[in-house]
């Protein structure tokens, strides 16, 4: 209480009205804190004693839960240099500090230590006691006064590491510049208007477009300066900025730059760095990339500190990303539901693009609306980036829940039981089954993504970051990934100055795996090196001439070999039902099945020879054999279904939500033909819907890359010619048939989705049949051997 007094922004909060204080009940929870309905709620504001050369706050570490002041003593601040660490400033009783990191979502931009002859008494103020203390005046105003400067430096100091340092320019620019705040759909400037202000964008994204005669549009991003064309002549802006969300910008005088002559030079060269030079992009490549840029921007993805992407060329629809959240959380924090971006996988041939789904899940935003609404503090952002929920602070308000635009917050009952795994997910031909939904109104508590912090796939001390949704995909389509260095379209949009995007993000930055890569090589030249070593050797020696200890036969050697390499396919299987343990991620367990699968099998054939033996050997290999072909059948329907998949839909989705629509368009046709005039609908059923209801036009949704807007429109043509002359019914019966070439287009994905899973009964069926039958055959050949 003392110390609050003593430091004047903050003051205000214990001053009194006569016998009570004026902020009663905010200074009771800010430093006391309250109960409400059982659960304990602050205290906001902690005095902290800092020993001298101790660190209050480090460089680079996310600090958008806190920010603090220096009641008693004094703190020296440092940046990092490439010469080293270098002290910058001091700082004096009743500064405050920090409150970047909290109010921009940055990491923190220095570190700042206790001074080295003395102590250092510091207040610590938590996010929540902002909405307390912003009903002061006084902290109101001091606190947006230090904001501006402390982001007017910041800018001035990303500037400066394009060209190096000048503390004269710097002091210079400072003078002459503001720093301002603007929200979303601001017109920083129009084309037309004389350029009398320079703009460097700090955070945030303009939408630059031109009219005229050589029309034109453009996305900028961070450390981008606007206008430089206007600094040694008088000149009119080309082009109309638009900002496209809430963006950081600070404003050059460009009459007071002209006055310094001394400084003009020197300004124009730094400047001349930051104003977004356009690379030579051919014009049919542009439209494809502006495009890109502009689905990352409009929807928020380039906000993301660590964001998954799902590659749906390489996701075979079998729901174990979201079961392995479940085992590992309790709730699936992952819905395979979100937003689909078309993402070109060169920008020098973007013709071919990337499917990529960022699914409903938490995305660690950069300035997370869910932690800056959250009243209780009870979502904070880690020292590593990631954004986490403290259970025993969150009240179950459901504020975060509905203040996330990602839907990537649930609501869930704090005390609920939760259910066994049961026999689903990747070996079920059954469509999963979303949870129940929360009728509860009392006791919730909000889940969200954490990067699986704090469980035992990240035990404490972890150095390299494991999430249970990436190590349980099979086939290597998840990634977590920093979008700023993943999505190459960017690059030309942002300057990356001296800032860290990558807190905890994933190792990888292409979904082209190399260990995957490696596993391939290593598979595919072992597997033709035994191949052929053992049909050499079966030529020369045959399989039951003995080649040591007087009886180890090729035949032996084949048996034993195929038996060990048996044993390490059925290593899969278990691994797949490991959730919540580091045991190598399953791509790779996926690969090395397939590999000892097909390296068993060349060694099992050519262990039987030419001879079909008795009964139940036939059967042994009959049932191998079935193994075998159900295996590469499910190999090649991994290759290729995903892919046909993904040029078919237009936007992923899960099978439930196919056969949902599909059972509403079904009801749809049936009542739109049936309303036809009686001379219209026989028309209608032969030469529209009998060619649309066939096999083959089924197939060629397959082999003919035709999208759903052209297909619906040859239909629509063929009405016109098949019903001639009558304008009127034409029309009514365009509805059906788009609704029935919708159906139709429906079906065919549904039919893919069944094909990814119907393989695996077989596969199971006959590799059990075959382990019984091969255990006979073994205890029969031992039995045999030792009598």
């Amino acid at each position: 209480m003392s110390a609050i007094q003593r430091v004047d922004a903050i003051s205000e909060l214990a001053s009194k009205r006569g016998d009570h204080y004026a902020f009663e009940l905010d200074l009771e929870v800010s430093v006391y804190g309250r109960n409400y309905n059982g659960k304990r709620v602050g205290p906001y504001i902690k005095l902290l004693t800092f020993q001298p050369g101790e660190e209050i706050v480090r460089e680079g570490d996310w600090g958008g839960n806190c920010f603090y002041v220096l009641v008693d003593g004094g703190a020296d601040v440092f940046i990092n240099t490439p010469a080293g660490e270098k002290k910058v400033s001091e700082l004096k009783e009743g500064v405050q500090f920090g409150e970047m990191s909290v109010l921009a979502g940055v990491p923190r931009a220095a570190t700042c230590r206790a001074s080295q002859n003395r102590e250092a008494q510091v207040l610590e103020i938590q996010r929540p006691a902002l909405r307390l203390l912003r009903k002061m005046e006084s902290f109101s105003q001091r606190l947006d006064a230090n904001y501006r400067l402390n982001g007017r430096k910041a800018t001035l100091q990303d500037l400066a590491g394009l060209t190096g340092p000048s503390p004269e320019l710097f002091r210079f620019l400072e003078s002459i510049s503001q720093f301002k705040v603007f929200s979303k759909n601001h017109v920083l400037f129009r084309q037309g208007e004389p350029i009398r202000r320079l703009f460097v964008i700090r955070t945030g994204w303009a939408h630059l477009t031109r009219v005229g005669t050589s029309p034109d549009e453009r996305f900028l991003g961070s450390i981008h300066c606007l206008g430089v064309e206007g600094i040694m002549r008088d000149a009119e802006w080309s082009e109309t900025a638009t900002l496209l969300g809430r963006t950081e910008v600070m404003e050059i005088s460009l009459s007071k730059l002209r006055q310094s002559l001394e400084f003009l030079e020197p300004a124009l060269r730094m400047l001349e760095k930051a104003s977004g030079t356009r690379p030579d992009l051919v014009a049919k490549k542009e439209l494809p990339i502006l495009q890109a840029q502009q689905r990352l921007i409009e929807t928020g993805l380039v906000d993301g500190t660590n964001l998954l992407l799902m590659d749906m060329e390489l996701c075979v629809r079998c729901g174990n990303c979201s079961l392995a959240c479940h085992q590992v959380h309790g709730q699936s924090r992952l819905v395979r539901r979100g937003i689909h971006v078309a993402h070109p996988s060169s920008l020098a041939r973007v013709e071919d693009s990337q499917s990529l789904l960022s699914p409903s899940v938490c995305m660690h935003c950069q300035d997370p609306e869910c932690l800056t609404g959250c009243p209780t503090g009870a979502i904070q952002r880690l020292t590593g980036g990631q954004v986490d929920i403290d259970p025993k602070t969150c009240i179950g308000c459901g504020d975060c829940a509905t203040q996330c635009p990602y839907n990537a917050i649930s609501m869930v009952p704090r005390k609920a039981a939760s259910p066994a795994a049961g026999w689903s997910g990747f070996w079920s031909l059954r469509s999963d089954t979303l949870p129940p939904a929360v009728d509860q109104t009392e006791d919730l508590l909000a889940v969200k993504c954490n990067l699986c912090t704090g469980t035992d796939l990240n035990p404490p001390g972890t150095k390299v970051p494991a999430f249970s949704c990436e190590e349980n995909c099979p086939t290597g389509a998840l990634l977590r990934v920093d979008p700023h260095v993943y999505f190459k379209e960017l690059r030309n949009v942002e300057n990356l100055v001296s800032r860290d995007h990558t807190h905890g993000i994933a190792r990888r930055t292409s979904h082209k795996d190399k260990v995957k890569r490696t596993l391939h090589a290593v598979g595919m030249f072992l597997t033709l090196t035994v191949a052929v070593l053992t049909v050499l050797g079966i030529a020369k020696y045959g399989l039951e001439k003995p080649l040591a200890l007087g009886w180890l036969s090729l035949r032996w050697i084949t048996g034993l070999v195929g038996l060990i390499g048996i044993a390490g396919v059925m290593t899969y299987p278990a691994r797949r039902r490991v959730y919540r343990r580091r045991r190598g991620p399953l791509r790779y367990w996926l690969l090395v099945h397939e590999y000892l699968g097909v390296l068993a099998a060349v060694l099992l054939i050519l262990h039987g020879g030419n001879r079909t033996g008795g009964l139940l050997t036939s059967a042994l290999m009959i049932s191998f054999d079935l193994v075998i072909a159900s295996g590469l059948f499910g190999i090649a329907t991994y290759l290729v279904v995903p892919r046909m998949l993904t040029r078919i839909e237009e936007q992923p989705l899960l099978l439930e939500d196919l056969v949902a629509r599909r059972a509403e368009l079904r009801v749809e046709v049936a009542h739109a033909v049936a309303s036809l005039t009686p001379n219209v609908r026989p028309v209608f059923e032969q030469k529209i819907l009998q060619p649309l209801m066939s096999a083959g036009y089924i197939l060629r949704q397959y082999l003919r890359k035709v999208s759903l807007d052209d297909q619906i429109a040859q239909v629509s043509n063929s009405l016109d010619k098949y019903i001639s002359g009558d304008g009127l019914a034409a029309g009514a019966a365009k509805e059906p048939a788009e609704k029935a070439v919708t159906l139709r287009r429906i079906e065919a994905l549904i039919y893919l989705h069944r094909t990814l899973k119907i393989w695996l009964i077989p596969h199971i069926l006959s590799t059990s049949l075959m382990l019984a039958l091969m255990l006979i055959h073994v205890l029969q050949v031992i039995f045999f051997a030792v009598r």
